[in-house]
């Protein structure tokens, strides 16, 4: 058991050490530098934050434009092989082997930033929740420190960001701002998807998952033991996950944003809609640059 609190607590070191830490501190300068306003505090963050990221972001769409590229010799072979899926994929392999492209390419950009997003989450959990007493310890600068019993400015346009629209009371004229808030989170979460995910349009490849998840005694494989082994076409599954993710996401958030769920800071659903606008923007500028087709 000492060893297991021994590594948990190496890691909480490390991890408040590289990335906790000073993004608390960049948020509390942000905040210091924006008139003493949470809100828009989150917003100059978030912003800075997504200038810092655009590497990765041009990673992604790197890996989007491969795809792309390959697009045309997976739609041949999909029509080729509809009754065949084990064939398909095989085939599938085959050509993304060839021309050097990764279908999970944009994933790994997309790992490495989670944990700098969630740091950033954490932090403006912290901001909302505590008062300086708490935050000062973490300061790295003296400058940045304010009296031990100050609470940082929760007030953003009207609304609370400490709070949410379960906590002020959903149908209030109170909840107005928050619920107003939760729908542009809802709705940049849309566009985000949307244009991030790939063109939708093989009805072949969409056929055939419907198929086989409609009959479970589609398509099957034998297995070196003999035994039988159910086997759905990746692509075609991933163009159906696509339809749902693009608003299922959006749906989500919207609920969680209100605090349906369980209480969350409004700070929370500004640096989320905030996120996801500008991702979009960078994201549609990128398509365009590199010529990837906008969906």
């Amino acid at each position: 058991m000492n060893i297991f609190s021994t590594i948990f607590g190496f890691f909480v070191l490390i991890w408040n050490s590289i990335l906790f830490n000073p993004a608390i501190n960049i948020f509390v300068f942000f905040y210091k530098i924006s008139d003493s306003n949470l809100g828009l505090a989150i917003v100059i963050l978030t912003i800075v934050l997504r200038i810092v990221l655009w590497p990765l972001l041009k990673s992604q769409l790197e890996s989007t434009k491969n795809m792309q590229k390959v697009q045309p010799r997976l739609t041949e072979i999909q029509k080729k092989y509809a009754s065949d899926v084990v064939k398909l994929r095989e085939e599938q392999m085959k050509i993304f082997k060839e021309e050097g492209v990764n279908p999970l390419g944009s994933c790994f950009s997309l790992i490495i930033q989670i944990p700098i997003l969630y740091a950033v989450y954490e932090a403006i959990v912290v901001l909302s929740a505590h008062s300086a007493s708490y935050v000062n310890k973490i300061m790295y600068f003296k400058f940045l420190n304010y009296p031990e019993n100050y609470h940082y400015n929760l007030n953003f346009l009207g609304i609370n960001v400490g709070k949410d629209a379960i906590t002020v009371g959903i149908f209030s004229t109170a909840a107005i701002g928050y619920i107003i808030l939760s729908v542009l989170v809802a709705y940049s979460q849309y566009l985000v998807t949307k244009v991030s995910l790939p063109e939708i349009k093989n009805e072949t490849s969409e056929e055939v998952t419907k198929m086989e998840l409609k009959n479970t005694k589609a398509l099957k494989e034998k297995s070196k033991d003999g035994k039988e082994e159910k086997v759905i076409d990746p692509a075609a599954f991933g163009n159906m996950f696509s339809k749902q993710l693009l608003y299922f996401m959006p749906i989500l958030l919207f609920i969680i944003s209100l605090g349906i769920l369980g209480p969350i800071p409004a700070a929370l659903s500004v640096y989320w809609a905030v996120q996801s606008f500008v991702i979009y923007l960078q994201t549609v500028f990128l398509m365009k640059k590199n010529d990837i087709k906008v969906t």
